[in-house]
């Protein structure tokens, strides 16, 4: 494999590394809760996820946080799968965003 993925950043320069402590939002908490059973129950696995972080654009993969980027990988997988319907969770996710309830610390 010559190219490398969007997660290869070994070797890249990349500034300094933020050395704050930063509170996890309660929906980041609740996601890798989520994450979690999803792996125990048997209905992702780290390959399949790390696939879908890796199709991520560029853009996207760089513009989102490593929270955004599990939850955006584990909502694609489970859409592929046929597990969630795509329609209703922009609908939802939608809703949440408008109702400005995403980034509350619980």
């Amino acid at each position: 494999m010559s190219e490398r993925l969007i997660s290869d950043v070994g070797g890249l320069p990349s500034g300094p590394v933020p050395r704050e402590e930063v509170p996890q939002l309660y929906w980041e908490k609740a996601m890798i809760a989520m994450f979690n059973v999803l792996i125990a129950k048997g209905l992702v696995n780290l390959d399949e996820f790390r696939r879908a972080v890796e199709q991520m654009t560029p853009d996207h993969y760089a513009g989102a946080s490593f929270y955004g980027r599990r939850v955006d990988g584990v909502a694609a997988l489970l859409v592929e799968k046929g597990i969630l319907d795509g329609v209703e969770l922009e609908r939802r996710a939608l809703a949440i965003l408008t109702a400005g309830t995403r980034d509350h610390v619980a």
